[in-house]
C-alpha cells in the first residue's frame, strides 16, 4: 500500500469519527422517550414524527401519551398543593409606618392616631389609616413602599406600556395578586411587574417559570393600578377559566389533561401564585390558562 493511500485512508477515518457524534446527536432529535418510568412503551425507540399528534410535554419534559401525562401531572399537582397556603410575602425590618416617619414624611403624634385607628378596625393597611387622617398622599405611601422593597417607583399613569403585555398573566391573578405586568423588554427577555402592597416573590417565580423570562419587580400606586385593571378587563379577550372549588390532585390531572386533549396543547406548564396553581397550555394559537384555587393540604 503505498503512503497516499495510506494517508487518505486515515483521514477518512478520522473524518468519520469527527461526524459520528453529530450523526448520533440527529438520530437523538428525531427520537423521545417518554419521562414516566412506568410507561411500558419507554424502552420503544418511537420517530417523533410518528407520536406528534399523542405527545405532550409537561414543566419541558415530554410524555407518550395522555395517561403517562396525567400521572405526571398529579405528581406535581401533589407537591405543589400543600406550599400553596403557608406561601406568605417576606417580612421587612423596618414597617412602613416608621420608615415614613423616619423620612420625615410624618410626626410620631400622627402615626399613633394611625396606629389606633388600626387597632380600633381589627386590622387593615397602616397607610390607609394615614391618608384617612390626611397626614399623607397617595404618592407617599407609594414611595415609602419603594424605600422599604429597595425597588423603583413605575409612572403607571404616564406610561401605557402595560396595555400591550398585560395578557401575558391571566386577570384574575392580577387582580388578587394586586399585580401588574407593566413594561417587557423583549429584546433583553426581561418583564417588569409592579406591585401595590409589596413584592410577592413566589409571583414573581410563577412568572419566570411560566414565561421564561426574568423578572424586575418595582411598585405602583393603587389608584393607577385600578385604573389600568379597569382598562384590561374591558379589552380581555380570552379569559383564564378558573375553579373556585378546593380539588384534588387526581381530579386537577384530569381536568388538565381533558383541556389539553380539547386545546390540542402541545406543552403544559404549571406553577403555584398566591391563592392560585396556574396551568399554561400551549398551542399553535393563542395559549389557554386555567386556575385552581386550593385550600389546605393534601395528603
Amino acid at each position: 500500500m503505498s503512503e497516499r493511500s495510506g494517508n487518505s485512508r486515515s483521514y477518512l477515518m478520522s473524518r468519520s469519527r469527527l461526524r459520528l457524534p453529530n450523526r448520533i446527536g440527529a438520530i437523538g432529535k428525531m427520537v423521545r422517550v417518554c419521562e414516566n418510568a412506568a410507561c411500558l412503551e419507554r424502552r420503544i425507540v418511537w420517530p417523533e414524527w410518528l407520536r406528534k399528534d399523542e405527545g405532550i410535554s409537561l414543566q419541558g419534559q415530554w410524555y407518550c401519551g395522555s395517561e403517562c401525562f396525567e400521572l405526571a401531572a398529579q405528581s406535581l399537582f401533589r407537591r405543589l398543593l400543600p406550599s400553596v397556603e403557608t406561601a406568605h410575602k417576606k417580612a421587612h425590618r423596618v414597617p412602613i409606618g416608621l420608615l415614613l416617619l423616619a423620612r420625615g414624611t410624618i410626626n410620631s403624634k400622627q402615626l399613633k392616631t394611625a396606629l389606633d385607628m388600626q387597632r380600633e378596625h381589627g386590622g387593615g393597611r397602616i397607610g390607609k389609616f394615614l391618608q384617612q387622617i390626611q397626614a399623607v398622599s397617595e404618592q407617599d405611601i407609594t414611595d415609602g413602599l419603594a424605600a422599604q422593597w429597595g425597588c423603583p417607583v413605575y409612572p403607571l399613569g404616564k406610561a401605557h406600556d402595560f396595555l400591550k403585555c398585560a395578557s401575558l398573566l391571566p386577570l384574575t391573578l392580577l387582580e388578587t395578586g394586586r399585580m401588574l405586568p407593566v413594561h417587557h423588554l423583549r429584546s433583553a427577555q426581561m418583564l417588569y411587574i409592579g406591585f401595590v402592597e409589596g413584592i410577592d416573590r413566589t409571583a414573581l417565580y410563577a412568572v419566570e417559570q411560566m414565561l421564561h423570562l426574568h423578572t424586575v419587580p418595582c411598585i405602583v400606586s393603587e389608584s393607577e393600578l385600578l385604573l389600568a385593571l379597569e382598562s384590561i378587563r374591558r379589552a380581555e379577550a380570552e379569559p383564564a377559566t378558573v375553579f373556585d372549588s378546593p380539588s384534588d390532585p387526581v381530579e386537577m390531572a384530569r381536568t388538565t389533561r381533558s383541556y389539553a386533549r380539547q386545546v390540542s396543547a402541545t406543552d403544559v406548564w404549571i406553577a403555584r401564585s398566591g391563592r392560585f396553581l396556574w396551568i399554561r397550555l400551549q398551542t399553535a394559537q393563542v395559549p389557554k390558562d386555567i386556575l385552581f384555587q386550593a385550600f389546605g393540604e393534601v395528603s
